[in-house]
């Protein structure tokens, strides 16, 4: 995936990058910009030596975002699916109301995922993987188009 910002800001080796929304995002939320925003900041490596004003090309590896999706999607419902499965067999022992312990179960369980992903997130993203990256500085043309160039 790849996106076109200006660089609002450098502090030491990080560009900010001004992002706006586009209408083929419609009201997604994915990058973190909520629906009533029309632009986001985002820190990113400042490798190609951007300036204050520049526009510059953003990307973000798909396999990152399928790795990030399946964290984020997969594991709590995998989460869910074996809380309620535990829940009816720890239910059964005990001689309980299968439902109530399969749904509490199921609960605690997919509450424990999203916090261990809380947590372990800054694992995941060591590599900076799960970030964007600066790929090119683009230049405008003298009509105010943007041109490709490094």
């Amino acid at each position: 995936m790849r996106e076109i910002g200006k660089v609002a800001d450098i502090k030491d080796n990080t560009a900010i990058i001004k992002i706006q929304r586009r209408s083929s995002c419609g009201s997604c939320t994915a990058c973190g910009m909520r629906k009533d925003q029309n632009e986001i900041l985002l820190p990113v490596s400042n490798d190609l030596g951007a300036k204050l004003g520049d526009w510059v090309e953003l990307e973000l590896q798909s396999i990152s975002i399928l790795k990030a999706s399946t964290i984020v999607y997969v594991i709590p419902l995998i989460a869910l699916i074996l809380g309620v499965i535990g829940g009816y067999a720890i239910a059964e022992q005990l001689s309980r109301d299968t439902e109530l312990y399969g749904a509490i179960g199921g609960i605690l369980l997919t509450i424990l995922s999203f916090v261990g992903i809380r947590v372990m997130d800054p694992l995941f993203n060591t590599k900076g993987d799960y970030s964007p990256r600066m790929v090119s500085i683009i230049n405008l043309s003298s009509k105010g188009e943007i041109e490709d160039g490094k």
